[in-house]
């Protein structure tokens, strides 16, 4: 029995670790409803950022802002791009469109993870959390919750995929 508990103990984490390494295959919407898989963000071919938020996430909505703040000037010094999936469930998800564009939020893809399978997939426990990606959808960087000033070092772990 301690021995079953030990092999199934190794083969969570490996699965846990597995999923926090890459960017899943896993279907989402887009923000004007389409079915997308979300490795194709990966299209591009440049490194993302990539923010699970929620529209009643008030740390989320203001590193979202910051990002935004800062894109003007980060987008001169690095291509990449940054992905916004909102885990709103069906019943709110409603409110993520007109959010987004009150919130000028126009040079981020937005997508809706409504079941919460992406966000399971990359193992996201507490929101905001970030990840960098490098242009083959390998996670290169991590982040959990926001303090004001805290976005800068996704864009020093962008300039380092350059």
């Amino acid at each position: 029995m301690k021995r079953l508990f030990i092999i199934s103990a190794l083969c969570l984490m490996s699965v846990v670790t597995w999923a926090q390494k890459g960017l899943p295959s896993v279907e989402v919407k887009d923000i004007d409803g389409n079915v997308v898989n979300v490795q194709s963000i990966l299209d591009d071919g440049v490194p993302v950022i990539l923010s699970f938020w929620y529209t009643t996430c008030k740390p989320c909505l203001q590193e979202l802002g910051a990002i935004n703040d800062a894109y003007v000037d980060w987008i001169e010094e690095a291509d990449f791009k940054v992905v916004a999936v909102s885990t709103d469930d069906s019943r709110s998800s409603a409110k993520v469109k007109p959010m987004v564009g009150g919130r000028g939020w126009t040079d981020f893809t937005i997508l809706l993870d409504e079941n919460s399978d992406l966000k399971r997939a990359m193992n996201v426990q507490t929101q905001p959390t970030v990840f960098v990606l490098d242009k083959d959808g390998n996670v290169v960087y991590t982040h959990t919750g926001y303090t004001p000033g805290s976005e800068e070092e996704l864009f020093d772990q962008i300039l380092k995929l350059q």
